[in-house]
């Protein structure tokens, strides 16, 4: 299984991933969806078949839009007030027209008018505020936190109004992105927690035809406020197998529209199957570092860690991990060219640090570290490290073998521990780790990726878990940068301390990035095009969370 990130996915579709990684999958169709997906292998179909939730080994039926288990499709039924790209950030609008902080804690939101709900009922600013308020009686459904940055939701007319507890401006990314229920039936239902929503009404471009344990479809919905944009008459979600070499042969055999799966060799694999329709994009979604736990006496000192990552080659661990199809990282702790226009001009290289053993010695040396007899030796023992990472995130593994390798040459020990993926977040979370393969960043906001990685207020003793800052890393300068960049409302304000924190990634190496890890998206032209591409990058590839909307609603019939 290839993967990309280091927590897992929110539902069973992204079963271990984003922050965890990437492996999407497909299997079973109902008799009446047969006819359907024949009629697409014939070209010219109406149906958009997407490769999406992982049976085990059926589905189980769940539209509940704040489900940890939601099934993919119910994003395509229920929208959020805007949606920020997940490449660079830029918002596209939804229920919401527009945004704006009035000040760095007060943010309005202008009401789409002319929406309604599936069922006819007219959607208003009523049906916003219910839904923030439901979150906030019912904790487990605010499953990306937004209360705790949030005070109040206040709606008049056509805005409303969300006042936070401090100011955290890019925090709006999240907020707007939270699905929007209607008031006039989710009032009803005792215990929403508990609910799988199997008769979903939402203001989406799509509404529940069929459910089966194998598949479920989609039909176009007619009431849609942008109706006309919506190309496909149906989608279709096949239940994906939880077995790899299975839903590779799937998505080469042409069972998909659009699909997410790391594929080797891509041009053979994939494209020559039908070259006229099979194309591919799998652009930098996050990066893949080692994480060294600053509780750790030796990893404290920044001249260590420096000449970790001055052993490293990176462009070899890329090609070793991913065929090279992504490239090395920027120290920057930006993802490029996704997030190029934040890049501080000042940092060599765009922020790329290139193997060098003379300037790795010489920072192990400021350590107190000596080679000798071509071991790093300090107080007479030698450098060791333990390097931790899911045993079946095979590029991971891959980059970790080649990480191994290069340290050997730097004169550290290294070996490897390959547990199952619940025994690596453990270990991650708890501190109890030496060194960890992760994901970092992905967001497409800096500020998110920067104070995911390095606020202090995450960095939790050992034995106490965090969900964030996994190495543990604190230092009250990156701390003030981040609250600076948190409250700034100007773009030049927030491009200096955007600048701060990018130093600081450069220079204290707070996590040794490697390369970037890929959103492998797979698409036939034989139905549909306006695919994300190189050349029309409006959102990665993903579709497991809201990018499916941005998709679905950029599509053209082929």
């Amino acid at each position: 299984m290839n993967r990309s990130f280091p927590r897992p996915r929110r539902r069973a579709a992204l079963a271990g991933a984003l922050a965890a990684a990437a492996a999407l999958v497909v299997a079973g169709c109902t008799s009446g969806a047969s006819s359907s997906q024949s009629s697409s292998g014939g070209g010219g179909s109406s149906v958009l078949t997407i490769q999406g939730d992982a049976g085990d080994p059926t589905l189980t039926e769940n539209f509940n839009p704040f489900s940890t288990t939601q099934l993919g499709g119910t994003r395509l039924m229920y929208e959020p007030l805007q949606i920020p790209s997940s490449i660079d950030g830029t918002y596209t609008p939804f229920l919401a027209t527009a945004q704006k902080f009035s000040d760095p804690t007060t943010l309005v939101y202008t009401l789409r008018d002319g929406v309604t709900w599936s069922d006819g009922t007219p959607f208003s600013g009523d049906d916003v505020v219910f839904t923030f308020d439901l979150l906030k009686k019912f904790p487990p459904l605010d499953t990306t936190g937004v209360w705790t940055q949030l005070a109040s939701v206040a709606g008049s007319g056509n805005t409303v109004t969300m006042t936070f507890k401090q100011p955290n401006v890019p925090f709006a990314a999240t907020v707007s992105q939270v699905p929007i229920v209607p008031k006039h039936l989710w009032s009803s239902i005792a215990d929403p927690t508990k609910d799988t929503n199997t008769k979903p009404v939402g203001t989406g471009p799509f509404t529940l035809k069929t459910f089966a344990p194998t598949q479920y479809v989609l039909a176009k919905n007619p009431k849609y406020w942008q109706a006309d944009k919506i190309v496909p008459a149906q989608v279709m979600y096949p239940a994906q197998s939880s077995n790899q070499s299975t839903n590779q042969l799937d998505v080469t055999s042409g069972k998909f529209d659009w699909s997410y799966n790391f594929l080797p060799n891509v041009e053979q694999t994939y494209v020559a199957r039908d070259k006229q329709h099979n194309t591919y994009w799998f652009p930098p979604g996050g990066t893949i570092g080692l994480y060294l736990n600053l509780l750790k006496p030796v990893y404290q000192d920044v001249n260590f860690r420096m000449g970790v990552s001055q052993s490293l080659d990176r462009d070899t661990i890329a090609k070793k991990a991913v065929n090279g199809y992504t490239d090395a990282a920027s120290l920057s702790g930006l993802i490029l060219p996704n997030l190029q226009k934040w890049l501080d001009p000042s940092l060599p290289d765009q922020g790329v640090v290139k193997q060098d053993t003379g300037k790795a010695t010489a920072s192990f040396e400021k350590a107190g570290w000596t080679m000798r007899g071509g071991k790093l030796m300090k107080g007479g023992k030698q450098a060791a490290m333990s390097v931790v990472l899911p045993a079946n995130f095979t590029d991971w593994v891959a980059a970790a073998t080649e990480v191994k390798t290069e340290l050997g040459k730097a004169g550290i020990a290294v070996t490897l521990d390959l547990p199952q993926f619940a025994q690596y977040q453990q270990q991650i979370g708890a501190g109890t780790f030496d060194a960890a393969i992760g994901g970092y960043g992905g967001s497409g906001s800096p500020y998110t990726d920067f104070n995911n990685a390095l606020n202090s207020t995450f960095a939790t003793p050992v034995n106490t878990a965090t969900v964030n800052n996994f190495q543990r890393f604190k230092d009250p300068d990156v701390d003030q940068a981040l609250a600076t960049l948190a409250k700034a409302t100007d773009e030049s304000q927030q491009q200096q301390a955007t600048y701060a924190l990018e130093q600081a990634m450069y220079t204290k190496v707070p996590i040794v990035l490697m390369y970037y890890g890929g959103s492998w998206g797979l698409f036939s032209t034989k139905n549909f095009t306006g695919w994300p591409s190189k050349d029309d990058p409006y959102t990665l590839p993903t579709p497991y969370n809201n990018a499916v909307l941005l998709v679905v609603t950029h599509l053209k019939k082929a």
